[in-house]
């Protein structure tokens, strides 16, 4: 019986160690990029489109390397909310910006996936991960408005799509 749970708990230790070495690589089918694709994305600007993605959709590809940089130019609190997005990644790591830009400094690191995202006014974060699944995935903010009506309710959506 003691031989069978540390044989159980080594296996366990290898499959979680191998899947955090070779989890990207396995993304794309064996052939990992390892150049880092920056997309940029706004939660918000001022003026009327201040409850708005943008860019909306987003295009990626499986098995890439990319670095999300997501920032909130807005005077709102905004969440950058995808779950299917999150469950179709292998997740690297997410890093909390002072700021946005040159000079931003990482105030936190946030190791695994990221479950919803709240980003305040003029901040920003980084999300390094590889897309291991296809598909299109939606992206929401969550965040109330002073009617109690979510921002995604008045039209701030997105989509993701991962080929």
């Amino acid at each position: 019986m003691i031989i069978r749970i540390v044989a159980f708990l080594a296996f366990a230790v290898f499959a979680a160690i191998s899947g955090a070495a070779f989890g990207p690589a396995l993304a794309g089918g064996g052939k990992a990029n390892h150049k880092i694709v920056t997309v940029q994305l706004a939660l918000g600007k001022d003026g009327d489109e201040k409850r708005l993605f943008h860019p909306s959709a987003l295009t990626l590809q499986t098995g890439q390397r990319y670095r999300l940089v997501i920032h909130n130019p807005s005077l709102e609190v905004h969440e950058f909310d995808s779950p299917g997005l999150v469950d179709a990644v292998w997740s690297s790591h997410v890093r909390v910006l002072d700021g946005y830009g040159r000079g931003s400094q990482t105030v936190a690191n946030i190791v695994g996936k990221p479950a919803e995202i709240e980003i305040f006014p003029g901040g920003s974060v980084e999300w390094e991960f590889v897309p291991v699944a296809a598909g299109r995935y939606e992206i929401i903010c969550d965040t109330l408005d002073q009617s109690g009506k979510t921002h995604t309710a008045g039209g701030m959506t997105g989509s993701v799509l991962v080929k």
